[in-house]
């Protein structure tokens, strides 16, 4: 055998043998370990919460920053919605539910408003203190941030973007706030950032020719923050680099919602009896990524009972019923088929904004939130709450997903003085 043959089979066995090591460690590896190590950080807050009393080396996993880091970059499904006056309605139950829908555990002298979302850090605002907070509702962690020099209401336009990098260990985010550059005029907007590891507001040189921005729709989108606007368009602003974005709608405008799906912008727009969702590429490009009917999204909450056979004694006594009991008894099938039948477009059929690592869409259909997954099929589903306005229309909203991330205290940097100090004489 020559020396070249020699070095080739030689090569072959010590990869062998690479892999036949490789093979032992991980037979050799408790099974309690694999899923410690690989399948807890899949799991909603709630759920890896419970399994912390399985053993002490899983509480002491979970408790460490590492793994709070890797929980919140790991791809999920959208948890659910904050709504006005019920707080978060979770689309899976307890199982992926937050220690306090409301989010008492920030101090307020009123109901919060939960503005945004992004990777599990939501940025909240009470309108009778004119107090911002930054906080973790699966982990009841908070910070204080001061309120933005430049105010758009009624409700503020901050979009929170938070970094899901393996380095960001502290919890760093960042707050961007829109507002009309000519209070009580509309037709350009300008940018003003908050980071936490700054503490202070900056207002930024960008600007950006848009109308009607709507405060509800922002939406982080890797490094940059969205909204969508009541003229069709969406508007970007990314404050690591001061880019400006402006899309136009793929769509009808009148029926379309903007959300985020694998780190990209997407958008939602109602085309005729179907739920049409587009993927925005490099220089403004509209992409579809999928086409799905109303009525598959909108099925039936519960199926209906199952038919059974008539027996010869029934139809007797059924013959027997005067005008009235069939009056009672074709009232009460109509109820039941008004409820098990699917909502249409012209029942009050709303988009809503929606994030998660897949293509999600979210849709209100009357006092029903529906989650539809557009690659399995698979709907979730919660009711909305009698304490919720009957006239709520799903206008006021955010979308959020439950993760373990790290909430960076806010270093507040100290106000300006009003004057210089005088000269010492």
């Amino acid at each position: 055998m020559s020396g070249e043959a020699e070095s080739r089979e030689a090569s072959r066995q010590r990869r062998r043998r690479e892999r036949a090591a490789a093979v032992e460690r991980f037979v050799g590896v408790p099974l309690a370990d694999v899923v410690r190590e690989n399948a807890l950080v899949h799991l909603p807050p709630a759920a890896a919460a419970r399994l912390r009393v399985v053993h002490p080396s899983w509480a002491s996993h979970m408790s460490s920053p590492l793994f709070a880091v890797a929980h919140a970059a790991a791809p999920r499904r959208i948890s659910g919605v904050f709504v006005p006056s019920a707080g978060f309605l979770p689309f899976d139950g307890d199982d992926d539910a937050v220690p306090s829908p409301s989010l008492s555990f920030v101090p307020a002298s009123s109901e919060l408003v939960v503005l945004s979302s992004s990777r599990g850090v939501a940025c909240c605002f009470s309108p009778a203190d004119d107090a911002y907070a930054v906080c973790n509702p699966a982990t009841a962690s908070w910070t204080a941030v001061p309120s933005p020099p430049w105010r758009s209401w009624p409700r503020p336009a901050i979009v929170v973007l938070f970094d899901t990098s393996a380095y960001n260990f502290r919890g760093d985010f960042t707050l961007v706030c829109p507002f009309e550059s000519e209070p009580g005029s509309s037709g350009a907007y300008c940018f003003q950032v908050f980071t936490s590891g700054t503490g202070a507001w900056w207002v930024t040189d960008a600007m950006s020719p848009a109308e009607g921005l709507v405060a509800a729709s922002g939406v982080a989108a890797g490094a940059t923050a969205w909204w969508r606007t009541s003229i069709g368009t969406a508007v970007g602003y990314t404050p690591v680099t001061g880019r400006v974005d402006l899309v136009t709608c793929p769509g009808d405008s009148d029926q379309w919602e903007i959300g985020l799906a694998a780190g990209m912008l997407h958008c939602a727009v109602i085309d005729g009896g179907d739920v049409v969702v587009f993927r925005l590429h490099e220089h403004g490009i509209w992409e579809v990524t999928t086409r799905v009917a109303v009525a598959e999204i909108l099925q039936p909450s519960q199926p209906p009972p199952p038919a059974r056979a008539t027996t010869s004694t029934e139809i007797v006594a059924s013959q027997q019923h005067d005008e009235s009991g069939a009056e009672e008894e074709e009232g009460s099938r109509a109820v039941v088929a008004a409820a098990n039948a699917p909502l249409r477009l012209d029942d009050g059929v709303r988009l809503l904004g929606f994030q998660g690592a897949e293509v999600e869409v979210v849709v209100l259909a009357g006092r029903r939130l529906v989650a539809f997954d557009a690659r399995t099929r698979r709907r979730r589903e919660v009711a909305v709450p009698d304490e919720v306005d009957a006239a709520w229309d799903g206008a006021e909203h955010a979308a959020h997903i439950n993760t373990l991330a790290l909430i960076a205290p806010a270093a507040l940097a100290a106000e300006p003085p009003l004057a210089k100090p005088p000269a010492d004489p």
